[in-house]
């Protein structure tokens, strides 16, 4: 369900944001522009590879054990990877962190394309534009996004909270509030992140590493969108 791998991207988050990977330098530095390129790259390679396992996976009934090994273990050992310093071990942790996460979205997108037509295109479209726009504000507003690191952490762990009681108070997850709040926090993020990539060594490491943080701040948004998105048609 939704609000299961909302709760285990936000744990990946929260880990990512506790790593200090990006304060690394690196024989591999290169300009700006070019470290923007590479994040682009390796962003669209994770979502290209996302979409393509999420519909192999469309029909596919994971029980509990497979859920946690693919959706949370292979995740996992993807961040404990990126952390080191090495752009392939890191490449290979974007894509055990991307690839598995497809195969666990995919029976979700395609219980919602069978209830609600159209709905996921709706949310993607919706995503890449509020990302395409937070992205910007990052570049565009580097105070307001690096005095706002500590808040935006709070928040996160409160969500963490709020997601951890709704598996046992399955009524929380009724509170649409909560889903715009989740939305926005995740967009904020991308705004965080982007200026993070504005002001980190542009090394080749880097860029991967920081394109794993953007992958699951999208991936959130898109989750959480899709939730507002379905309970609107509900």
């Amino acid at each position: 369900m939704p609000g299961n791998s909302s709760l285990k991207i936000a744990e990946r988050e929260q880990s990512m944001l506790k790593s200090d990977v990006y304060d690394r330098t690196g024989s591999d530095e290169m300009t700006r522009n070019a470290f923007y390129f590479v994040m682009g790259c390796v962003l669209a390679w994770g979502f290209t590879a996302t979409y393509i396992v999420s519909n192999m996976t469309a029909h596919w009934k994971p029980g509990t054990l497979e859920f946690f090994l693919i959706g949370l273990g292979l995740p996992l050992l993807g961040i404990f990877m990126s952390t080191r310093r090495s752009a392939f071990l890191s490449f290979v942790g974007f894509n055990l962190v991307a690839i598995p996460f497809g195969a666990i979205l995919g029976p979700t997108l395609a219980a919602y394309k069978l209830a609600q037509p159209g709905i996921v295109s709706e949310a993607a479209m919706t995503t890449a534009m509020v990302t395409g726009v937070m992205a910007l504000s990052g570049l565009l507003f580097p105070k307001f996004y690096k005095s706002l690191g500590g808040a935006l952490f709070g928040a996160l762990l409160s969500l963490l909270v709020i997601l951890i009681a709704s598996m046992f108070v399955p009524a929380l997850m009724g509170f649409t509030v909560i889903h715009y709040a989740a939305a926005g926090l995740f967009a904020l993020y991308i705004g965080y992140d982007m200026w993070r990539a504005s002001e980190i060594p542009a090394t080749l490491d880097n860029a991967i590493d920081v394109s794993i943080s953007l992958y699951l701040d999208i991936i959130n948004l898109f989750l959480w969108i899709l939730q507002i998105l379905g309970h609107k048609d509900d």
